[in-house]
């Protein structure tokens, strides 16, 4: 193989890497981790010690709570590296994670509800 070549792949593949972005509570990707939690039977307590604080709170008039967990990851597809093409393009792909975790007045968890969208970042990258 050329030398050229391979410091070009080699480049390529660092900027494909390296341009991956991740932000957000990691530990709900991990289904073991996730597995532990019970309706009926886990606590707050509980599910701080595992996944932390949630990003956000909601309460009900009934008074209870719902936490919400998100891991949200963008990255770039081939065609971003392409000049000008790569510019007139929408911005990098996006990957969200969200974990809601819906507790009854007595602290125990009523509900657990996963789920994941992917779309287009609104955010240019240059």
């Amino acid at each position: 193989m050329q030398p050229y070549l391979r410091i070009l792949i080699m480049l390529l593949a660092w900027l494909a890497v390296s341009a991956c972005v991740s932000t957000g509570a990691r530990e709900i990707t991990d289904p073991e981790r996730c597995a532990r939690l019970e309706a009926g039977k886990s606590t707050k307590a509980e599910v701080t010690a595992l996944l932390g604080f949630p990003t956000l709170v909601n309460y009900s008039q009934q008074g209870e709570e719902a936490w919400n967990y998100y891991y949200v990851t963008e990255y770039p597809r081939a065609r971003d590296f392409i000049p000008l093409a790569g510019a007139l393009e929408d911005g990098l792909q996006q990957t969200t994670r969200v974990l809601t975790v819906s507790f009854d007045r007595q602290g125990v968890i009523h509900h657990l509800q996963p789920s994941q969208t992917a779309s287009q970042a609104a955010v240019f990258p240059y």
